[in-house]
């Protein structure tokens, strides 16, 4: 599985094939929590950024 992390209005949000998932963390927060937040969603999911 691929999860792309991508900032949009605002919000991290996750998107898996053709479903966008908002998170709950603002732009202005780290990555990494965004990336540990993914990790824990989808176990095992190869994790890309893209801008």
């Amino acid at each position: 599985m691929k999860v792309v992390i991508q900032k949009l209005n605002g919000l991290w949000h996750l998107i898996i094939g053709s479903c966008r998932i908002r998170t709950p963390f603002l732009d202005t927060q780290d990555r990494e929590l965004v990336v540990t937040y993914a990790r824990r969603a989808y176990p095992g999911a190869k994790i890309f950024q893209r801008d």
